[in-house]
C-alpha cells in the first residue's frame, strides 16, 4: 500500500508484476545464489518490483514505511524516467549496476528493495504498449486484460547474461532489445483488437508478452545471484540515534557516503552496516526528518569501523535547510524540481493535532511558499479520479508561519517552494512541527 497526494495517476500500471516476478523466482528454486543471499526477503521481491510507480510517495512494507525514492534516485539518477521506450532504455544501466552494488555492500533487505527497483523498468518494458509507445485508454486494457494464473514458465532454464559485471550488463541490454522487439511486435498487434473491445482475443496475445518477461527476469535474477558473493574491503557500521517524529514512527533513519553512490537505511534499532568498502576517508551523514549528522571515518580494508551518529529534531521536513546534497550540486536531497520550483516529500500527518510550518526566507526574496493537504487515498485510484485538495494563501516574507489542526481530510501535507532559483537562494529553513496550544 501507498499514500498518495495531490494528483491520482491516470492509468494502472503493468497488472501482473508480482505474478511475472513469481514465475521467475519459481525457476531459481530455494539453493539458488540470489535466494540464499537475500534470504527471507526474497521472496518479497514480488513487492518491492512495484516500487518506480511509487515515486514521489511512500511504500508500506510490513512494520515501515519509507520514501521509494531512497530507492530509486542516487548519485547517477537523480530524476524518475518515463517508464515506456525509448527512454526507459536509459534505466537498464543505472539501476543494475546499483542492484550489484547494494548486493555487495548492504544488507539483505535493503538490496531486495534495490533489485526491486530494477525489476520494475525491466518488466516495464515488457508491457505491450510500454515496448509499441502506446497510450491513451488502449494502454490500459493492453497491459491488463492477461490472465495473471497463468503467468508460469515451468521449465524454462535462466541463462547467464555475462560473467563480468560489464558483459552481464551488455548481455541485458541485448536481451532487453529482444524484449522490446517482440512485445512491441505484439502491441501493435493488440492495439485494434482492445479497440474492438474483443477481450477474449487481447488475453493470450498480451499472456505471450508476460511469458517473455518472465524468462527475461528470470535471466536477470539468475545473474545478479552469480555477482552476490562476498568480495574483500572494510566493513562500516553504526547506530543513527535519531528519535522519531511524530506520525514518522515507520521511517527509518537514511544513511549516505557523500560523494559516493553508497547509502542505505537503517533498521528499526538504527543500525546500519555497509560491507566490501574501498579502503578511504568517508563522510559519513544519515537523517531522520529534519534531524542529520555528518562524521568522518577513514576506513581500511579487512578491518571493521563503527560510526555512531546522534541528532534530535521535532521538524516533519527532511533536509529543511537544503544543505544536504548526495545527488549531486545540481539536485536537492529530498525536494523535487517542478515547473513551480521545488517541491517537497509527502508527509503524513495525525488527524487531530495541531502543527505549525513556518519558513525563513532570505533576505529581499520575493519566493513563497505553498501548502496543500489532501485526505490519504488507496494505491489503486481509478483512472480520472479527482483527489480533493485544500490550499491555504501561500507563505511569503510578509506572513510567513501558518498554525493548523489536522484532520481526515489534511492527512497528507506537501509543501512546494515557489522560486526559479536555487531553493537556499530564497530560503534559509522551512519547518513542520507539532504545534501545543498556548
Amino acid at each position: 500500500m501507498a499514500t498518495w497526494l495531490c494528483a491520482a495517476q491516470t492509468a494502472f500500471p503493468w497488472g501482473p508484476h508480482w505474478q511475472i516476478t513469481e514465475a521467475a523466482l519459481d525457476r531459481l528454486g530455494r539453493d539458488h545464489p540470489l535466494v540464499r543471499r537475500l534470504g527471507p526477503y526474497a521472496p518479497l521481491l514480488t513487492n518491492y518490483c512495484w516500487m518506480a510507480d511509487y515515486k514521489r510517495i511512500t511504500f508500506r512494507d510490513i512494520e515501515e514505511e519509507f520514501y521509494a525514492d531512497d530507492y530509486l534516485l542516487f548519485p547517477g539518477m537523480t530524476t524518475h524516467l518515463s517508464h515506456l521506450c525509448p527512454e526507459v532504455r536509459e534505466t537498464y544501466a543505472p539501476y543494475f549496476r546499483r542492484a550489484l552494488q547494494a548486493l555487495k555492500t548492504e544488507n539483505a533487505l535493503n538490496a531486495a528493495r534495490w533489485v526491486g527497483s530494477l525489476l520494475h523498468f525491466v518488466q516495464d518494458t515488457g508491457s505491450p504498449p510500454h515496448a509499441a509507445e502506446i497510450g491513451g485508454p488502449a494502454h490500459t486494457k493492453m497491459e491488463n486484460w492477461v490472465n495473471a494464473a497463468s503467468i508460469r514458465i515451468r521449465g524454462y532454464t535462466p541463462r547467464i547474461l555475462g560473467t563480468t559485471a560489464d558483459s552481464a550488463l551488455a548481455g541485458l541490454e541485448k536481451r532487453m532489445d529482444g524484449l522490446i522487439e517482440f512485445s512491441k511486435l505484439r502491441g501493435n498487434q493488440l492495439r485494434p483488437l482492445v479497440e474492438a473491445g474483443n477481450r477474449a482475443a487481447v488475453e493470450p496475445i498480451a499472456l505471450e508478452c508476460a511469458l517473455e518477461t518472465s524468462r527475461v527476469t528470470a535471466d536477470l535474477l539468475h545473474t545478479l545471484g552469480a555477482f552476490a558473493q562476498a568480495q574483500e574491503g572494510g566493513v562500516l557500521r553504526g547506530t543513527v540515534a535519531m528519535p522519531a517524529q511524530l506520525g514518522m514512527e515507520r521511517h527509518r533513519p537514511k544513511v549516505v557516503l557523500l560523494g559516493t553512490a553508497f547509502s542505505t537505511l537503517a533498521d528499526a534499532s538504527g543500525h546500519y552496516e555497509f560491507r566490501n568498502l574501498p579502503a578511504g576517508k568517508y563522510n559519513v551523514c544519515a537523517w531522520r526528518g529534519g534531524a542529520s549528522a555528518t562524521r568522518t571515518v577513514t576506513l581500511k580494508s579487512g578491518t571493521t569501523t563503527t560510526c555512531d551518529l546522534r541528532a534530535s529534531s521535532s521538524n516533519l521536513i527532511r533536509n529543511p535547510d537544503f544543505r544536504i546534497k548526495w545527488l549531486g550540486d545540481a539536485a536537492v536531497d529530498c525536494w523535487h524540481k517542478v515547473e513551480q520550483g521545488w517541491e517537497g516529500e509527502i508527509i503524513p500527518l495525525k488527524a487531530g493535532q495541531r502543527y505549525r510550518i513556518s519558513v525563513e526566507f532570505q533576505p529581499e526574496t520575493l519566493a513563497e511558499l505553498a501548502i496543500r493537504w489532501t485526505q490519504q487515498l488507496p494505491h489503486t485510484v481509478p483512472a480520472g479520479t479527482i483527489v480533493p485538495k485544500i490550499e491555504p494563501p501561500a507563505l511569503t516574507p510578509a506572513n510567513a508561519s501558518l498554525v493548523f489542526t489536522a484532520t481526515e481530510k489534511m492527512a497528507l501535507i506537501q509543501v512546494t517552494l515557489r522560486t526559479k532559483r536555487r531553493p537556499e537562494e530564497v530560503c534559509k529553513r522551512i519547518e513542520l512541527v507539532p504545534d501545543s496550544p498556548d
